[in-house]
Parts: C-alpha cells; sequence; structure tokens
C-alpha cells in the first residue's frame, strides 16, 4: 500500500490506485489520513463537512460516505485501511506506507546528522524529504479544514527548506540555493530566515548588491504592511554585508518538526 498526501491525495493498493471523486468522500479520506494511526472523531468530520449549521442527517451521512470510502479501497484490496473506532474512525497505517511518515523519518534523521556535524550527510537526508512533495498538498480536496491542514504542511516543507539552506550555507553551497530561495521568497515574502538567507547566499556568490536590495524590500514591505522593523538579526546581516564581514549563514531559533515518524497533529 502506499497514500501520498504529499501533493494530490493518492491511494494505491495491490489491485492499483483509488480514485475518490464525491467531495464528502475526499474531505473525510483526508482528515483521516491526516490523523493517521488516530481516532477522528465523528463530530470532527461533521464540521469539515458542514461547519456550524450541520444537516440532521450529517452523522448518517457521515457513516454513508466511509461506506463508500470503504468499498473503493476493498476493490483496490485495502480492505483494513478506514475502520471504525468509537468514537469515530481510524486510518491504519504501517511505517512506511505514508508519505508523510517518511518525510518525517528523513527530517529526524537529518536533525540528528546535523548535531553530530554530519553536515553532508544532513543536507542529504533534507533533501530526500522535500523530494517527496509533489506539489500543494491535499491539491483538488475543496474544503475549509482540508486547507487548513494543508496551510500547516506547506509551512512545514518551507521550514525543512529552510533547515536545508542552512546547512547547504554551512558547507559553502550557497549558489545552487539562490534560484530556489528567490522563488520562495517571493511567494512568502515576510518570512525572515528565507529572506536572510537568500541575502547570505547573494552575498556569498558576490552579489552584495542583490543582497542589500533583498534588505530594503523586506523593509519597505514591513513598514507598509505591518509598521515595523525588520528583527535585530537582519539589521545585524545587512550591516555585515555593508562593511564587508562575511556574515554568518542567518538562522532563527524555531521548534523542531515532530520526531516521531508515526506523529500528526489530531483533528487538524
Amino acid at each position: 500500500m502506499r497514500i501520498s498526501i504529499l501533493g494530490p491525495l493518492e491511494v494505491v493498493g495491490s489491485q492499483g490506485p483509488v480514485t475518490f471523486t464525491a467531495r464528502r468522500q475526499q474531505i473525510v479520506l483526508a482528515i483521516v489520513l491526516w490523523n493517521a494511526n488516530r481516532v477522528v472523531p465523528t463530530e470532527v468530520l461533521i464540521d469539515a463537512l458542514w461547519g456550524q449549521e450541520p444537516p440532521a442527517t450529517a452523522r448518517s451521512q457521515v457513516h454513508i460516505s466511509v461506506s463508500g470510502i470503504r468499498k473503493r479501497l476493498a476493490r483496490s484490496g485495502l480492505h483494513a485501511l478506514v475502520s471504525t473506532r468509537p468514537p469515530g474512525y481510524q486510518a491504519w497505517i504501517r511505517e512506511g506506507e505514508l508519505d508523510l511518515h517518511v518525510f518525517d523519518q528523513h527530517v529526524t534523521r537529518a536533525h540528528t546528522q546535523a548535531a553530530n556535524d554530519e553536515l553532508p550527510e544532513a543536507a542529504e537526508s533534507f533533501a530526500q524529504a522535500l523530494r517527496l512533495w509533489r506539489g500543494e498538498p491535499f491539491a483538488g480536496v475543496h474544503g475549509d479544514r482540508v486547507s487548513a491542514i494543508a496551510a500547516q504542511l506547506t509551512d512545514r516543507r518551507i521550514s525543512v527548506f529552510e533547515e536545508l539552506t542552512e546547512v547547504q550555507l554551512r558547507l559553502g553551497r550557497s549558489t545552487p540555493m539562490i534560484g530556489d530561495l528567490m522563488a520562495l521568497v517571493g511567494e512568502h515574502p515576510f518570512r525572515e530566515r528565507l529572506r536572510g538567507q537568500l541575502m547570505t547566499a547573494l552575498c556569498a556568490a558576490g552579489r552584495q548588491v542583490e543582497a542589500l536590495r533583498e534588505y530594503r524590500d523586506m523593509r519597505a514591505l514591513f513598514a507598509r504592511e505591518l509598521g515595523l522593523e525588520p528583527s535585530p538579526r537582519l539589521r545585524r546581516l545587512e550591516h555585515e554585508i555593508l562593511t564587508g564581514t562575511h556574515p554568518a549563514p542567518f538562522t532563527v531559533a524555531q521548534p523542531r518538526l515532530p520526531t516521531s515518524p508515526l506523529r500528526t497533529p489530531a483533528f487538524s
């Protein structure tokens, strides 16, 4: 069995891929898979499908959706993937079957390698984690709750890219990162860590003028949209570039990703 949520939702069993076209089935399956190996209460699924105004038949409609999911799964040999577990439903997924779990395994290994100063190995482990992504998480599944989950996953992907970039900068591999950094800064202009890493990479490549322009762009954005100045660390980085001091890799303290490969946030 292979289940992919780091991109369009894909479930593949022994008889091939399983297709889900009904919106309710897609939403229910997405949330159950996101909470793999945890029981998802029926009330959570009702809220995801109808929000604050569910119909009187909401509970039975959830049951009908789950029955439809099971029938489709059974055709591909996945009879036991989704089961009833009071007060709701649960997806039983073993290690290595869900791409999100494999992603977490690679990231956990990379953290250990980086802590042991095994930087080339850490860079490769981070890169392996990022290669699992095939696009927007749960692409094609439409619902507010699923969109919120997708946003959380996307934030995790960017955080891992930032960690990979930090390792690559420490290894002196700045130039190959510039293109990806520019693209992500364009998509997420308020992320200081990304901007600082781009400035550092540009400076290391001898492109100090562009690095300083990135700082000015962020400062103007912060002033216009937030009424704030960039962080002291980013201002210090600008000073280092202006004075010709070789800037160290830009870092920002932040929580690590989950350390257990089978742990995912519940009911998000």
